[in-house]
């Protein structure tokens, strides 16, 4: 049957001398495979440029369980990034190895969809703020449903990164993020970031912390690895 369906490109690689296969994170599906013939001929309705990661879409395809991989029948472009700014495009980078990282393969998960789609992901071509990926990840474990859970925090609580809680660092855990590093968590979580302070040691040490969060709570091998650019882009 045709289905139409808005996805997110997460991953895209050339197969053959001019086909792709892209990996397509759908509202309605997961995470879900595509072929698409003689797409670097440029002489079919889907152009390379469709398929750059992260783009938004909005396509039709036939669904069935019984498939690995589908075809596309028809695309729509809502959104790609098109920044030239040198931070925008570091940023850009961790966020498609974040997102990357998080979907898994026919998972569905229409809350964290729909943070992508119409939240995050068209925010990528505007200014880089200064606890935008704090932010960001935070918000992905949100929508992920892991996100530490803030009711019983109060001043100079920790974070166990471990087991999702605040607590008051009488009892040793083994991954526990520190006091200040904790606040701003707990800060993002219940009240945003606007009136943090701009602190470039502390951002890195939230963003650590947060990294160890995601191999706690949703991939053991979670990294960002391009994020070593983005710190030299966000200094200060």
């Amino acid at each position: 049957m045709l289905t139409k369906t808005n996805g997110i490109v997460i991953k895209t690689i050339k197969y053959g001398d001019s086909s792709a296969i892209t990996k397509i994170f759908t509202e309605e599906f997961g995470l879900l495979g595509y072929h698409v013939p003689a797409v670097f001929k440029n002489k079919g309705v889907i152009k390379p440029s469709h398929l750059q990661v992260l783009n938004c879409l909005e396509f039709s395809f036939n669904f069935s369980n019984a498939k690995n991989l589908y075809t596309i029948k028809d695309l729509t472009c809502h959104y790609h990034f098109n920044s030239s700014q040198f931070s925008q495009q570091a940023y850009y980078n961790v966020i498609a190895e974040l997102v990357a990282q998080t979907i898994k393969e026919n998972e569905q998960n229409q809350s964290l969809f729909h943070y992508l789609f119409h939240q995050l992901l068209p925010s990528l071509n505007e200014h880089t703020s200064f606890w935008q990926l704090p932010t960001a990840m935070i918000q992905i474990l949100y929508h992920c449903g892991c996100a530490p859970n803030t009711e019983a925090y109060e001043e100079n609580f920790l974070l166990d990164l471990q087991n999702g809680i605040f607590f008051s660092g009488t009892k040793l855990s083994l991954h526990a993020a520190k006091a200040d590093v904790s606040f701003i968590i707990y800060s993002i979580l219940n009240h945003g970031s606007e009136n943090l302070a701009q602190d470039a040691v502390l951002r890195h040490q939230t963003i650590e912390a947060l990294i160890l969060y995601f191999k706690l709570h949703i991939n053991e091998h979670f990294d960002l690895r391009s994020r070593e650019v983005l710190w030299q882009v966000m200094k200060g």
